[in-house]
């Protein structure tokens, strides 16, 4: 087991603070996230073997912090939730959380055990470490949390804890890349969110006859049972959690398969949309579900690019939380193919435009607007499937200086049995790592099946 020996926590605040009497209201979109908080961490090898004192040195770390915060002021501030669960950031340069800690016993190698020629390893000690200091989901207290964490071999993984109403994948990448750089950013954070609401006082006074919207995971009108999705369950047994590694050319076979036998509304199939295509599969391999029995597939869509057509390429610079969570039942006539399940993960996204993610957001305020009412439609422990991608982000281009690009980055934790990450990987030739965790016995039966890499 990991010692991990913290000091004590500071403040690190704005270094040249600008207006703290603002405040920023999170669209709807935003505040449904508040029970989900976002945590990371990127691991930066010492392969030089650097002094511990010249390797991400702590007081340079905190200094460009501190500057770096002067772009994201939001992240130093703190949330209110009045009580229709509606969040706003109050820019009061209150600081964010910042913990230097150490590992005296374990190098890198017990966090990524990779053995030769392999890319793939087990994420028991990253789950089980204390490599965090998270966030409150409350409203009390810093919405962000740094921790810096050096290992025996002098070796680092720095995580940042946030306020999911704050950040998603990308917003988190921007904020890593500026501080890494210790550079102002080249266009600067857009905080404004008018631009996914109703343009116009007709289209506002619509929301209330709003129906929901058909790839909307949220749902007003239903009680959470006691298997939805992100309820606290006892394990039955414990789940094996492993990063799997797909190199470019399985991933080229993989797609050449998938693309086989589509319908003539679909013009092509994606890398991500066959890969998560095949990992449906595999889990139901694994875990003997009927993919014939109302199975719901999730995705999360970053809605940054479908707004540019309609308002302004500004708003690729959007920092906050920005994914609509979609959904689609697979057909329960016939057995999916990799085709049909990679087509229809393609639909689900490439069907969504500015109208449709204005009607999302919209709904998500219907009725008397109580945001609380909003429920979670799905069951990702027990049941149904979902894939996050955190690809093409540019989460593994955070340099500090002599710091090198992380060898790794990804969630804190993991430890969910049907949700995978999909997450570019370190040799940035268009491979892909997938994190998934299974019970052990499911894990057992994908390993007999020889079904995972297939397409090698």
């Amino acid at each position: 087991m990991a010692d991990i020996i913290k000091q004590n926590t500071i403040t690190i605040k704005c270094s040249n603070p600008t207006k703290t009497d603002d405040r920023i209201t999170c669209m709807a979109v935003e505040s449904n996230t508040k029970q989900f908080p976002i945590s990371m961490i990127w691991v930066y090898s010492n392969s030089e073997n650097l002094p511990n004192a010249d390797f991400l040195p702590t007081d340079q770390l905190k200094t460009t912090l501190s500057d770096t915060l002067n772009y994201f002021p939001i992240l130093a501030g703190r949330a209110t939730e009045d009580t229709k669960g509606n969040i706003t950031i109050h820019l009061t340069n209150e600081g964010v959380l910042f913990t230097e800690a150490t590992c005296p016993n374990h190098t890198l190698d017990y966090f990524i055990p990779r053995m030769p020629q392999d890319e793939e390893f087990d994420y028991e000690h990253i789950n089980t470490s204390d490599l965090a200091v998270k966030v409150s989901t409350d409203c009390t207290g810093p919405c962000t949390s740094i921790q810096v964490t050096r290992l025996k071999c002098n070796s680092v993984i720095l995580s940042i804890s946030a306020f999911h109403c704050l950040m998603d994948a990308q917003s988190m990448s921007r904020f890593i890349n500026t501080w890494a750089s210790n550079k102002p950013p080249k266009a600067l954070p857009m905080f404004d969110k008018t631009f996914v609401l109703y343009p116009t006082e007709q289209q506002r006074q619509t929301i209330n006859l709003l129906t929901r919207p058909k790839n909307c995971v949220f749902n007003r009108d239903f009680n959470l049972s006691p298997s939805s999705a992100f309820i606290e369950i006892q394990q039955q047994q414990r789940v094996i959690c492993k990063v799997y590694f797909f190199s470019a050319n399985e991933l080229k076979n993989l797609k050449t398969e998938a693309s086989k036998g589509l319908s003539e509304s679909i013009d092509y199939i994606s890398t991500y949309d066959a890969l998560f295509a095949h990992l449906i599969l595999v889990i139901a391999a694994a875990t003997q579900t009927s993919l014939k029995d109302n199975i719901k597939v999730l995705q999360s869509l970053n809605g940054r690019p479908r707004f540019v057509s309609s308002c302004s390429s500004a708003v690729l610079n959007y920092f906050g939380s920005f994914p609509f969570w979609l959904y689609a039942e697979i057909p329960s006539e016939r057995e999916p193919t990799l085709s049909s399940l990679a087509q229809l993960i393609h639909e689900m996204h490439s069907k969504q435009s500015e109208h449709s993610l204005r009607d999302y957001n919209a709904y998500l305020m219907s009725g008397d607007g109580d945001i609380q009412k909003n429920r979670v439609d799905a069951d990702i422990i027990n049941r149904d499937l979902y894939c996050g991608s955190w690809r093409k982000e540019n989460l593994l281009d955070a340099n500090f200086g002599n710091s090198g690009f992380p060898v790794y980055s990804g969630p804190t934790q993991q430890l969910y049995p049907r949700y995978f990450p999909m997450m570019d990987t370190h040799k940035k030739d268009g491979s892909i790592n997938i994190l998934l965790g299974l019970r052990e016995q499911d894990y057992e039966r994908m390993m007999q099946q020889n079904l995972l890499h297939k397409y090698r």
